[in-house]
């Protein structure tokens, strides 16, 4: 795909991301404020208020999806970090990242070296 061809794709990309933030930022309104949209006395504060809420959400999903994806380039077997031993998965640690915008569920794959008796994160 040639230069001209990415910028145009990402252009398009970027517009559908911003109907969608149209939509939701439509549907969050309508839902806080009803059919009306706010009524006078709503502060600017407020709004803010909701608007740094929606964007942990939205965060929140975005870094939650991007992860999930992430994570299958360490679904087969790992070489350990320290002796380069091909090494199996052992389980999977459910756990909560702390992020700027708030707690992210993580998941990650643990994987143990049986040569050097250690446990290790390669997504990490």
């Amino acid at each position: 795909m040639s230069q001209s061809n990415l910028g145009s794709a990402s252009l398009s990309v970027k517009a559908q991301i911003q109907q969608k933030l149209a939509e939701l930022a439509e549907l969050v309104s309508e839902d806080r404020y009803g059919a009306d949209g706010p009524g006078k006395e709503t502060t600017f504060r407020e709004i803010e208020s909701i608007g740094h809420q929606v964007a942990q959400l939205a965060a929140a999903k975005f870094e939650s999806t991007v992860t999930r994806q992430h994570q299958r380039h360490f679904d087969s077997d790992q070489p350990c970090p320290q002796c380069g031993q091909q090494c199996q998965a052992e389980s999977q640690i459910e756990r909560k990242l702390l992020t700027r915008l708030g707690p992210v569920a993580l998941s990650e794959i643990k994987f143990h070296c049986s040569a050097c008796r250690r446990s290790f994160f390669p997504s990490a």
